[in-house]
């Protein structure tokens, strides 16, 4: 399920051996605030339990500038059965839209007005029929206020929720109850991602730092950090849980899959993930951008993975830091790791290493330095010597 390149909704069905069974295309159209029909953008699917689905997104208004949110229900061949539109005061982004266990809905939204820089970002619980039975303000504020938004929203084991989004320029959680009143709110200091309860009340999060890392927090039951990982690969798609209470991440150049302390197992080159997941029969299924579903076994690991060190040979002087470069080959694609590796070397009075591969000449002599990540080990010669080497280059 998902959008075209048209912007029509698309849903399909596949076996378990990825034979497409039936699919279908359609378009939702909805009246906006103004009285007048526009074709929706939908940004939100979610697979239902009476086989149908919901689908939330937004309909242009009056102008340009201006966004109303639009909710349809659409039966298990994507025939629509009921559809609203709510206005959303201002140029509405429509995040996402789940569906709760008492079979209503859950879902999460940012307006901002472009003209004065205002913003709102709520959450909003619906009955099955789409009526409306509380709303809950996460942040709002003008031009000079922190940055607010709930971009993702999951139920969890007490029958309250957990919200994901960002305040300022870091990810923030936050837990509602029942009712939708605020408990708690969090801060972590990387890049707004994803958050999943865990079997053991509390929670694991995903977000990022940059481009290529992609952070693993895990918290306890009032989103306290228990410990953080850092991953390469790229930054996070998606975040689920495996069997073995573990986690699998879908990454923007790997899908990684990790034990329950953050330890990564096992890894497979993906390039343009957008979602990863577990399935009932084993293994792992992953989307790739724009239209490809693969499927790897529950066991598979990188064909012909390697660890390499950018030389096999390093030579420095006594006083003098050199950097290395570790790199992790995962099929055709390869990584630097450099920040993920664990470094040792045989003779610290010689040479010593630091937690980023940077080495240090102590005193005349040869050692041998070593590099550990993800089960893998290489090695390299390291050269010491006495005193700095100065070429002299005398005119012919």
């Amino acid at each position: 399920m998902g959008t075209s390149s048209e912007g029509d909704v698309y849903l399909a069905h596949i076996d378990e051996e990825g034979t497409q069974q039936w699919s279908n295309a359609f378009q939702l159209h909805a009246i906006n605030s103004s009285g007048v029909e526009k074709k929706a953008a939908v940004s939100s699917i979610r697979h239902l339990e009476d086989g149908g689905y919901i689908v939330g997104g937004t309909v242009p208004g009056f102008y340009f500038r201006y966004n109303d949110y639009v909710i349809a229900k659409t039966d298990v061949s994507g025939v629509i059965q009921w559809s609203q539109v709510v206005d959303s005061g201002a140029y509405g982004h429509f995040n996402m839209i789940r569906e709760a266990k008492d079979g209503g809905y859950i879902q999460a939204t940012y307006s901002e007005s472009l003209n004065i820089g205002s913003f709102h970002t709520e959450v909003q619980k619906r009955d099955r029929n789409g009526a409306s039975e509380w709303t809950t303000v996460i942040g709002a504020g003008g031009p000079n206020s922190p940055q607010v938004e709930a971009r993702s929203i999951e139920e969890i084991a007490d029958g309250g929720f957990i919200v994901s989004g960002i305040k300022d320029t870091n990810m923030a959680i936050w837990k509602l109850n029942s009712s939708g009143e605020i408990e708690w709110e969090k801060i972590y200091l990387c890049n707004a991602g994803y958050v999943i309860q865990t079997n053991d009340g509390g929670y694991i999060i995903v977000g990022s730092r940059s481009k290529d890392q992609t952070v693993l927090i895990k918290t306890d039951s009032v989103g306290k950090e228990s410990w953080m990982k850092t991953l390469a690969g790229g930054y996070p798609v998606s975040l689920t849980t495996t069997s073995d209470d573990g986690y699998l991440i879908g990454q923007s150049q790997l899908v990684t899959k990790t034990d329950a302390e953050g330890t990564m197992q096992r890894a497979k080159s993906v390039r343009g993930s957008t979602k990863a997941i577990t399935v009932r029969s084993g293994g792992f299924l992953f989307l790739t951008s724009p239209d490809t579903l693969m499927k790897i076994g529950v066991y598979s690991s990188p064909q012909g993975s390697s660890l390499k060190l950018d030389s096999e040979d390093y030579s420095l002087s006594v006083g003098q830091t050199l950097d290395t470069v570790l790199t992790s080959v995962y099929g055709d694609r390869k990584v630097n790791v450099s920040q993920y590796g664990s470094y040792s070397t045989a003779d610290p009075s010689i040479m010593t290493v630091d937690s980023l591969g940077n080495i240090t000449g102590h005193k005349y002599g040869q050692t041998v330095l070593t590099a550990t990540y993800n089960g893998l080990q290489t090695s390299a010669n390291v050269y010491v010597y006495g005193k700095s080497r100065i070429v002299l280059n005398f005119p012919q």
